[in-house]
């Protein structure tokens, strides 16, 4: 990596990179990974951290071996857990002069556009005031549908969002395993098979490789290259941007999505309803980049209003995109099938209008090519 090139960045931080193997924080990792950003940021970077290990503070303050399958027990073990880790966060990067903000985010906060920008706007003023953001998933009251699922995703979120120049994730392997190997540098995603790496997984853990390939493919969109590192190597992060090869580098991908696109496919996790279209709708967008006419459409599925995100599927179901509908569920079963002038008089809108416009619609094959 060029040091030249890398300003702001986000460091995503492991739980077995922060905790021993009963969970309980390692005072000293803290230390050393504050001392490290703070001499990034010495250096004119602008450093976020997005940390794990709220909740496996929590479980091990409540002597639990394993991680709870209930939320409300992972939502108690993370109110537990989190304050105890913000304050070592904050006595850490304090023996540097450096402040640190808690930043705590559902999924639902980056799925809605205007909170969206919010949150961007608020890292981006405390990276500004050279506060050090300290990002974790508002466990305690995240519901199942809404969470991030990781925080490798939710990491990668985070640096599309802040436009950074890079993604680290910090673990307790040297980066990604192809057949016992060490890959230094990924070209292709999708080309990677994440069951070769089957290292054993904490119980108080949550994720895996699977969701760092996931992380990779949503920076990639956005033009973002991310490195998996050993995050146990106390120089670890001053190595990598001083350019010396450490762990995998991800490389982004050539097809990198316009921000509202990026943010339909990745941000918006949940659809909330699917249509099936016809042949013809099929070659008019996917092949000609159209947008897609009520009179394509031959099935609905689910309740959805307007505005929601659809999943667009072919007559075998296959999925095609994802978009922003600017017709309800209970309307498309009205007019599915009609032209769009008869569709617009059947509903009493004052004009004719898409279904999907092309600028709200994202294709799968956008997303293959990584």
């Amino acid at each position: 990596m060029s040091e030249q090139v890398i300003q702001r960045f986000v460091i995503k931080v492991g739980s077995s990179v922060l905790t021993d193997e009963r969970g309980r924080l390692l005072a000293r990792r803290v230390q050393r990974l504050a001392d490290q950003v703070s001499s990034c940021a010495n250096e004119h970077h602008q450093p976020l951290i997005v940390s794990s290990g709220a909740i496996a503070c929590g479980m091990a303050k409540l002597g639990l071996s394993s991680r709870p399958k209930a939320l409300a027990q992972l939502q108690a073990c993370a109110a537990i857990g989190q304050s105890e880790l913000m304050h070592l966060y904050t006595v850490a990067f304090a023996a540097h002069d450096m402040m640190t903000a808690q930043v705590l985010l559902t999924q639902d906060d980056l799925a809605d556009r205007a909170r969206f920008r919010n949150a961007k706007q608020t890292l981006l003023t405390l990276l500004h005031r050279r506060v050090v953001p300290i990002i974790n998933e508002n466990d305690t009251v995240a519901i199942e549908e809404l969470t991030f699922g990781d925080n490798d995703r939710l990491a990668a979120l985070v640096a599309s969002a802040v436009d950074a120049q890079l993604l680290v994730i910090l673990s307790d392997v040297d980066g990604f395993l192809q057949d016992g190997k060490l890959l230094e540098r990924v070209e292709r995603v999708s080309g990677l098979q994440s069951a070769v790496m089957r290292h054993a997984k904490r119980q108080t853990t949550k994720g895996g490789m699977d969701a760092k390939l996931e992380a990779a493919r949503i920076v990639g969109h956005s033009g973002i290259p991310m490195v998996i590192a050993n995050g146990t190597s106390p120089t670890v992060l001053t190595d990598l941007l001083a350019g010396k090869p450490v762990g995998t580098l991800f490389v982004p991908s050539r097809t990198r999505l316009a921000s509202h696109k990026w943010w339909i496919a990745f941000a918006l996790r949940q659809p909330r309803g699917a249509v099936s279209i016809d042949d013809g709708a099929v070659r008019a967008m996917v092949e000609q980049g159209k947008s897609l006419l009520a009179s394509g459409i031959q099935g609905v599925n689910g309740r959805f209003e307007v505005g929601a995100c659809v999943v667009v599927t072919d007559g075998a179901g296959r999925e095609l995109a994802r978009g922003l509908t600017n017709f309800s569920s209970s309307e498309l079963m009205r007019v599915r099938g009609m032209k769009s002038a008869e569709a617009a008089r059947t509903l009493g809108h004052a004009r004719a209008r898409e279904v999907i416009h092309r600028d709200q619609l994202v294709l799968a094959t956008e997303l293959q090519h990584e």
